[in-house]
């Protein structure tokens, strides 16, 4: 089209047809004057619509062109016409000629551009009347009523005339369109070609014959999700698959060949003749009826079931006689007319259940509602005799619709590709059915009736036309020739029990059927004039007409002894036909034997067959769930204890499981389970269907009675209230499905894995252990496992978690999985949704609705699964919320709210189904979903949700909701801030609990029928709506990868269980109770000890290179202290960003279940920037003592400097003066000369010795200050005796010393402690704090530092942090309290400071050094005088008086970290890493030495146990011995070697390279290289460089083997080393590193006192694992004055109320402890009602009662027998809480 072409509008036109002479109506004078009257002219033309109404006589008009009228024109003729512009009919389908014009006139639409316009109806008015047409518009009385109306818009008549076009020119003037105009494509094929080759075109034959499972068919690909047109042959097929299994009816439409775009065609040069070729059937592409055929060739029995069921929904024609491939041996003999073989499809039509409603005179007929293979109804059979120019298929379509909903229920060769030969389809006969809903004005037929459809010449298919003949209650036989062979072959059709009835057609123009023919033809077959439709001039409409009313008195005339087949009745005919059954196969059969356990049910007692035959999972499982529900939820404890009550449960559970155990496996039972266990259980799945099929079927049938006794009771309900709610009850107790022999399987699998029956080895059924995993098979093959029993709301988590861990085995423990679930109202299609999206088997025609939650699994193929990172999505299917026949239950709401939690919990996706468009009937489920969101949020994982909202067909529903959307997120935000107060969390927005965006997660799905049940189809726009949200979900999936990856299979167990025990306690805060959860924390722990361990080690090494530079340095130590802040600050700012990369990279590495630990990344992150901060902190306070100490020693070496020289000078005068003499001196002469030349060199020195600090005065100054408001204390105190006197005996705890406060429990036990033991209890907290205090002066003191009065000021900073972190709900600690213990651990501190000053004092005092090296001096003048070899002497004198020392200091400083470092590499078990592996290992050694004391240490004085027994286990771990020599001594060579050889190869480099210097320039380097491993004594170094001016080379040899020496002599003491005392000697105690490493945080429940367990410095709330009794912690009842047994997490979950110094006085109840003050906030502790305290502590508790009783001078609590738990039971439960792997005790 031209750029400057515009279109017309019709009101444009109308002005053209004024001009051509024509009238318009609209032009008429009233008409126009009434428009002047309105501002708004335009109005909407009058749509009338006569297309193909034409008469065919105007097509040869003179006034045409030539190419216009009907005849074919010449290719030239066309003057200014393109080829495009030309659509002729040829041998093409009346689809194919459809879409022809389609074609232009999208071309047109398309190519519209801005210059030009459309002319509307009513433009075209005003061109109509100019050229001379009349126009009904414009007629005064219309012009003159325009004038009554401001809005002259109307809507058009629509009044269409489809079909009525005069089809005079066809071949047959007698019929219509469609009927006659193309011959019967196929109908020229004698014979069908070979099977096999149509298989290999579709690519198929790697599936044929029949291994094309359904299995198959549900793995999600990408493939599956292209909804593109085919491209290639092979296409076809999987598109047909995918379409149909979609329920989608546009699957039969092929769309190939591919057709080619406007574009492509736009430049295309066509030949005009070719338009008026034939075109040739054959390439045209496939006939859909051939890949029908071939598909059910390759497809095994579930696939073909799940075909028809979903054809069925469609309402297409099911193949009911299959043309027989090769996947049936041709067995019978067959005679030469009865041509090929069939199979009878009766197995893959046995699922459909169809539903319908017979019309009776009153009106009240029952519904009808059974498998369609049992419904005994008439049968229609439709057949053609040789060529038929009409339609059987379209006879039938239109016979069986309505007019206004034409269904094409059987393809024809109007449709697309129905034209196309068939190849291997023909001898098919297809099956439908007519089912009336009970409305004679709506109801063509008043019964239901089976149509069949025989494709192909009924001559050439003798052996099916028989058949139908004989199964038929009717035949209908198209012919248009009657021959002789015709004639014959109807005579042996006469004699057969179907009524025949012919259909002729008399006017054909080849040959010509004449009434005479006719009536011979009826008299030989002695048929009446009404069996004979005769085909002469009449329409469609009258043609069907005849037909329905033939049908019609055909089934109103059924007498008595006539009885209509059912299609089993026919599988039993055909096999006597010659006629080959699915059903009949032995495999089949076979499988049938299953449903023999079915043969004692009596549908009047359906309760007593359930209660013989399924014994386990009845009332007793019904009990069980009670008392397991009641065991987490403590509703009717009443005032029993918590764990009295628990006991009485644990009865009561014990009682029904003895019960159960005494009751035998039924017959059938055991039946079930052998051929469920069978080996090679090929037709497991085909008894399972067989019997699930039955028990559907009398299900039904006991159903269907139930509801019409209902129904009657119901018409008089106010008087039969009672009669209702049993009736109620018994339908409910008479459901029966598979399911529920599903559910006695995993019973008899739990009850025979219980504790118990493992001990006695006691099997209910010797397979039993075998049924997970034939579960598992079952699971992998498609058959849904029940996750949640809906009739008692439990989950056998025992059974399931065997089940899921025998998938795992199957498919690999590796194998992800992301869970998709689906939540809403009841009967709303959520299982027809999963059903039609992925092809699933949730039940959703059995006459029940979903109850609990069935899962099914679906495997993750090709690429997609590389993408998503997962194997299989589990798809959940839920039982509807706010089910009617719940309402009146009252624990309804706690039901839905459990059952949204755990499915919304298990889930990556939610789909919250909505019904319509309204969300008002979903608003309570809106909030239970909400609240499951944030419980979800809280545990770290954020599941995505997506709301779907059916029944809204509208196109603009996205558009138009736009507002509802807003107010459901402004709902949805409500409902969030609401749940988040309940759950106690700051406020959350809606769109901070799940990602939600208000445009892309909400669909909008039109209804799922097209018309009226029961002959409505489903809708497309719903199956392609469904499709779409599909590709949308896994497109979520992937975006969600990132930020939640998929569960492994033995992850997502784990996660189930842990969650539905949390359900179950209605405790969705989950801390660390779920197993997945503590062990994704547990590996993320790891990681981070072993990043802090790393980061600790470098700052030991780092701290230790950099005393050895303070040490080894000369120059200015100010400017050396900061270039070592400026190295560790650059250098942990390295490994700090580091540190938090691999944080991040781990998160974003989709590790197992790192996305649980999402709310706690901040933390780590946090704790990583304290810790370096820390660390660096730490490091820079190491270098500033080591400088201090150098400070500190700077006034006395600089005299020491001074005395050295002296002497120095002295020793050289006196070598000059005796070698000077002329004689030699005797050694006794040399030793008499030095002695006096030192004693007169000290005289001359000025000495003055160092001087002493009054230590004691300075520290009471200290203490004064600090306790300035407790003066007159101190100096009562101090008058009594002095400071240095004061800390020599334990400090005793008096009543002054406490401000007592009480607790009280309201409503419950009231506790009290007394004065005395409020003060006792003081005790036990200040001694470990004294102790603690005591351990950290003796550190201080044992440092070769003189004192400083910082010692001081930080001890009194210590004990005021401890003093503050007291936490006792009876008493606080006093003021008095506080000074006093001050003072007495500064009277501990003073003597030991006065004996660290001295010890400093004769260590470094110049004179008493130099005194110490008058020995050495000595020696160094004898060696020079006597002029022995001086380098040797030297060398020697260096190694072993500077280098061994050095090395052996050395060698110590670095083995408290080589120590910690190979504990933690030799800990497999990881006790010395993470917290909770400590305290489990902690508690196993308590258990071995099994004694009160150490049990009532560890809660009263942890810390330091904890470092008593981490020294023991340094201890043992380096007198371990390997290869004859401990660990410590492997360590201590490791260092020794390591930097000697360093050394030696320092000085071998020396001496290879010639060193040019001399001994002075020797030793600068040697110590300069070695000065960060190695800190030389420079009192020595000094004495061996005193003359030494000689070669450093030769100076370097001499050393070299001295080194060895030095080695040697080390390596040999090492062995000898006393370990014990060596470790002492550490100056870094590798048991205190540890100590910090564990023990993160020191805070105390503000309860029960357990320290938080945290693995990080850094995090939001305090917590632990195991809150212990409270009796333990010295509480007891005032009442009694026994020690109590609750435990901390059971009172915040109760009723209670408590009161103390932190409340001020008053009762806070224990729900709102974190209200109390900010330390109370900071704690988390789980609300459990049912909490019991941990089987270890109650083991301990019921051990040592007494003695817990006399220590806290109390009664012995009373403590239940079960209580003295097994030991063994114990270990398995502290192995679950820590997750840990506890083999032995």
């Amino acid at each position: 089209m031209d750029g400057d072409q515009s279109f017309l509008s019709l009101e444009q036109m109308c002005d053209i047809a004024r001009e051509s002479g024509i009238q318009v109506d609209e032009h008429q004078p009233e008409i126009q004057q009434a428009k002047d009257l309105t501002s708004k002219p335009q109005r909407e033309a009058d749509h009338g619509d006569s297309w193909g109404s034409e008469d065919p006589s105007h097509r040869h008009s003179p006034g045409l062109p030539q190419g216009m009228a009907g005849d074919p024109p010449a290719g030239n003729n066309f003057t200014k016409l393109q080829p495009q512009q030309c659509v002729f009919q040829t041998n093409v389908s009346e689809a194919t000629l459809v879409e022809k014009f389609n074609s232009p006139i999208q071309q047109v639409t398309w190519m519209r551009d801005r210059d030009q316009s459309f002319l509307s109806l009513e433009q075209t008015g005003e061109i109509v009347r100019e050229s001379g047409i009349h126009v009904n518009g414009h007629q005064p009385e219309i012009q003159e009523a325009k004038d009554l109306t401001s809005k002259p818009q109307r809507e058009a008549d629509l009044g269409d005339s489809w079909g009525s076009e005069d089809p005079s020119h066809r071949h047959s003037p007698g019929l219509p369109h469609g009927l006659n105009s193309v011959p019967q494509a196929g109908n020229n094929q004698s014979e069908n070609l070979r099977p096999l080759q149509l298989v290999r075109d579709l690519g198929l034959q790697d599936h044929y014959p029949h291994k094309l499972s359904l299995t198959s068919m549900r793995e999600i690909s990408w493939d599956k999700l292209d909804d593109s047109k085919p491209t290639r042959p092979e296409d076809l097929l999987w598109r047909f698959l995918q379409m149909i299994l979609s329920a989608n009816s546009l699957a039969r439409n092929p769309e190939w060949p591919p057709d080619h775009s406007l574009e492509d065609k736009k430049d295309e040069v066509v030949d005009f003749n070719d338009f008026f070729e034939v075109e040739d059937p054959e390439d045209s592409g496939f006939n859909p009826l051939d890949i029908i055929a071939a598909i059910f060739l390759c497809a095994d029995h579930s696939l073909q079931q799940e075909l028809m069921l979903k054809m069925s929904l469609c309402q297409l024609a099911l193949p009911f006689l299959l043309p027989e491939g090769h996947s049936y041996p041709r067995d019978k003999v067959r005679g030469p007319m009865e041509g090929p073989g069939a199979t009878l499809l009766l197995w893959a039509m046995r699922p459909i259940v169809k539903m319908w409603c017979p019309q009776s005179p009153t009106g009240n007929s029952p519904v009808v509602e059974m498998p369609i293979v049992t419904a005994p109804v008439p049968t229609v059979s439709f057949l053609r005799l040789g060529r038929c120019t009409v339609s059987k298929s379209r006879v039938l379509n239109l016979t069986l619709s309505k007019t206004q909903l034409q269904q094409n229920i059987f393809l024809h060769s109007g449709m697309e590709c129905g034209n196309v030969p068939r190849r291997i389809s023909d001898g098919m006969a297809e099956i439908s059915w007519y089912l009336p809903s009970g409305k004679s004005n709506t109801d063509i037929f008043p019964e239901a009736a089976a149509f069949i459809n025989l494709r192909g010449d009924a001559e050439t298919y003798q052996g099916h036309t028989r058949f139908l003949a004989k199964v038929s209650a009717a035949l209908f036989i198209f012919i248009d020739v009657i021959g002789e062979k015709e004639r014959e072959f109807l005579t042996s059709l006469a004699k057969s029990p179907a009524k025949l009835f012919l259909i002729v057609n008399t006017h054909i123009s080849e040959q010509h059927i004449t009434p005479e023919q006719v009536k011979k033809l009826f008299k030989d077959l002695k048929l009446k004039p009404q069996q004979c439709i005769v085909r002469t001039n009449i329409n469609e409409a009258k043609l069907v007409e005849k037909f329905r009313s033939q049908v019609k008195q055909m089934i109103l005339m059924r007498d008595s002894d006539q009885s209509f087949l059912s299609l089993e009745q026919m599988g039993d005919i055909a096999r006597e036909s010659g006629i080959q059954v699915d059903e009949h196969q032995p495999e089949i059969q076979r499988a049938k034997d299953l449903t023999k356990i079915l043969g004692s049910l009596d549908p009047a007692d359906i309760t007593g067959y359930k209660k013989r035959v399924l014994p386990f999972h009845g009332e007793p499982w019904q009990g069980l769930s009670k008392v397991e529900k009641e065991k987490s939820r403590m509703k009717l404890r009443g005032d029993r204890t918590t764990e009295k009550y628990n006991h009485e449960l644990d009865q009561d559970k014990k009682r029904i499981r003895e019960a159960q155990l005494r009751q035998s496996l039924s017959e059938e039972m055991q039946i079930f389970i052998d051929h469920l266990t069978c080996p090679g259980g090929d037709d497991r799945a085909i008894s399972l269907q067989w019997l699930k099929l039955m028990l559907d079927s009398k299900s039904r049938e006991i159903m269907a009675g139930l509801r019409r006794d209902y129904k009657e009771l119901s018409k008089d309900s106010m008087q039969k209230v009672k009669e209702l709610k049993d009736m109620d009850q018994k339908m409910t107790d008479s459901s029966l499905g598979l399911e529920h022999f599903m559910r006695e399987l995993g019973q008899v699998y739990e009850l025979s894995v219980t504790q118990h029956n493992i001990k006695q080895q006691t099997q209910i059924h010797p397979h039993v252990l075998q049924l997970p995993g034939v579960a598992a098979e079952l699971l992998l093959d498609g058959f849904p496992l029940e996750l949640i029993d809906g009739d008692v709301s439990n989950v056998p988590v025992s059974w399931i978690t065997a089940v899921l861990e025998a998938v795992a085995e199957k498919v690999g423990r590796a194998s992800r999985v992301f869970v998709l679930t689906v939540i809403g109202v009841q009967s709303t299609g959520k299982s027809t949704l999963l059903n039609t999206m992925f092809c699933l088997r949730f039940a959703v025609s059995s006459g029940r609705c979903t109850r609990g939650a069935y899962m099914q699994l679906m495997k993750v193929t090709g690429s997609l699964a590389e993408e998503l990172g997962c194997d299989f999505i589990l798809v959940i299917d839920t039982e509807g919320l706010r089910a009617p026949e719940l309402a009146t239950l009252t624990d309804s709401y706690e039901h839905d709210n459990e059952l949204a939690t755990f499915v919304v919990g298990l889930s990556n996706i939610t789909l919250v189904n909505i019904g319509m468009e309204n969300i008002a009937e979903m608003k309570d489920i809106l909030q239970i979903v909400v609240h499951s969101l944030l419980r979800m949020k809280l545990t770290g994982k954020k599941p995505k949700c997506m709301f779907v909202h059916q029944n809204v067909g509208d196109v603009s529903a996205h558009d138009q909701n736009l507002r509802g959307r807003q107010k459901l997120l402004e709902q949805l935000d409500k409902m969030t801030e609401a749940a988040a107060k309940l759950e106690k969390v700051e406020r959350v927005m809606f769109c901070e609990v799940m990602d939600y965006d208000a445009d892309k997660d909400n669909w909008y799905i039109p209804g799922l029928w097209q018309g009226t049940p029961p002959m409505a189809a489903v809708n497309t726009g719903y199956s392609e709506h469904v499709f779409q949200l599909k590709k949308s979900l896994i497109q979520c999936l992937l975006k969600g990868k990132l930020e939640q990856g998929a569960f492994t299979i033995p992850d997502f167990t784990k996660w189930m269980t842990g969650l539905w025990e949390q359900v179950k306690h209605e405790n969705f805060i989950f801390s660390f109770q779920n197993s997945l959860f503590a062990e994704a924390y547990n590996q993320l722990s790891v990681k981070y000890k072993d990043w802090e361990w790393e980061l600790r080690k470098f700052t030991h090494s780092w701290g230790n290179e950099a005393e050895n530079r303070v040490n080894n340095a000369s120059g200015d130590l100010n400017l050396l202290l900061q270039t070592l802040e400026c190295e560790i600050r650059t250098e942990m700012n390295k490994r700090e960003g580091e540190t938090l990369d691999k944080l991040k990279a781990l998160f974003e590495s989709g590790a197992d279940n790192v996305q649980l630990m999402e709310k706690y990344r901040e933390e780590f992150k946090l704790s990583i920037s304290s810790l370096c901060r820390r660390l660096h902190d730490d490091s820079m306070q190491r270098c500033k003592d080591a400088v201090n100490r150098r400070v500190g020693l700077q006034e006395v070496d600089a005299s020491w400097n001074k005395f050295h020289q002296k002497i120095e000078q002295q020793v050289k005068e006196l070598l000059l003066k005796c070698k000077g003499a002329n004689q030699v001196l005797g050694d006794e002469e040399l030793q008499t000369a030095f002695g006096k030349m030192w004693q007169d060199t000290l005289s001359q020195l000025g000495y003055q010795p160092c001087r002493e600090r009054n230590i004691e005065l300075e520290i009471e100054n200290l203490l004064r200050e600090n306790t300035a408001t407790q003066g007159r204390v101190i100096n009562e105190m101090l008058k009594r005796k002095p400071l240095c006197k004061q800390g020599t005996r334990c400090f005793q705890i008096e009543g002054k010393h406490i401000n007592t406060t009480w607790t009280r429990r309201v409503k419950t036990t009231i506790w009290i402690s007394s004065h005395q033991s409020d003060v006792n209890r003081a005790a036990m907290i200040t001694q470990p704090l004294e102790d603690e205090c005591h351990q950290w002066i003796r550190d201080i003191t044992k440092m070769d530092m003189d004192y400083d009065n910082r010692y001081c000021i930080e001890l009194l900073n210590i004990i005021q942090e401890k003093i503050n972190n007291i936490s006792h709900p009876n008493f606080t600690m006093s003021e008095e309290f506080r000074a006093e213990f001050k003072l007495h651990l500064c009277g501990y501190a003073v003597p030991r400071f006065q004996e660290m000053q001295m010890r400093f004092i004769q260590k470094h005092d110049p004179r008493q050094r130099l005194e110490n090296m008058k020995g050495q001096y000595f020696d160094l003048f004898i060696d020079i005088y006597s002029e022995q070899d001086e380098n040797q002497r030297q060398a020697e004198r260096f190694a072993q008086s500077c280098f061994l020392p050095a090395l052996r200091d050395a060698t110590l400083q670095d083995l408290s970290v080589n120590i910690m470092d190979d504990m933690k590499q030799n800990d497999p078990e990881r006790k010395y890493s993470l917290r909770n592996n400590f305290t489990v290992a902690l508690l196993v050694h308590l258990k071995q030495r099994d004694t009160f004391d150490d049990y009532y240490r560890y809660i009263t004085d942890l810390e330091n146990l904890a470092k008593d027994w981490l020294h023991h286990q340094v201890i043992e771990h380096c007198t371990t011995q390997h290869d004859g020599e401990s660990t410590f001594t492997r360590l201590a060579k490791g260092i020794l070697t390591q930097i000697t050889g360093k050394a030696k190869e320092i000085v071998e480099d020396a001496v290879t390279q010639n060193f040019a210097g001399n001994v002075q320039s020797f030793l600068d380097m040697f110590v300069e290289k070695l000065k960060t491993r190695i800190s030389m004594p420079k009192d020595e170094m000094k004495l061996v460089m005193f003359h030494s001016d000689g070669d450093g080379k030769k100076w370097a040899e001499a050393v070299l083997s001295s080194i060895e020496e030095v080695e040697q002599r080390l390596l040999s003491d090492v062995t000898g080393w006393d370990v014990q005392a060596k470790i002492e000697e550490l100056s870094i105690k590798p048991r205190d590193e540890l100590f910090k490493g564990l023990f993160n945080c020191t805070k105390k429940c503000p309860f029960c006192g357990v320290f938080c367990d945290s693995e990080t410095p850094v995090h939001s709330q305090h917590s632990c694992k195991q809150h212990r009794p409270n009796g333990l912690n010295s509480y007891h009842s005032i009442e009694s004055e026994r020690l109590v047994t609750t435990v901390c997490t059971a009172s915040v979950a109760g009723n209670g109320s408590f009161k103390n110094n932190n409340t001020n006085g008053e009762l806070k109840p224990y729900k709102d402890y974190q209200t109390v003050n900010d330390y109370y906030k900071s704690w988390t502790i789980q609300q459990e009602i049912s909490a019991q305290a941990a089987s270890y502590w109650k083991k301990v508790f019921y051990t040592f009662n007494e003695q817990f009783a006399e220590k806290y001078k109390a009664k012995p609590a009373e403590i239940d027998e079960a209580w003295d738990i097994d030991w063994d039971v114990v270990r398995g439960d502290l192995n679950k809480i820590y997750n840990t792997n506890i083999q032995f005790w």
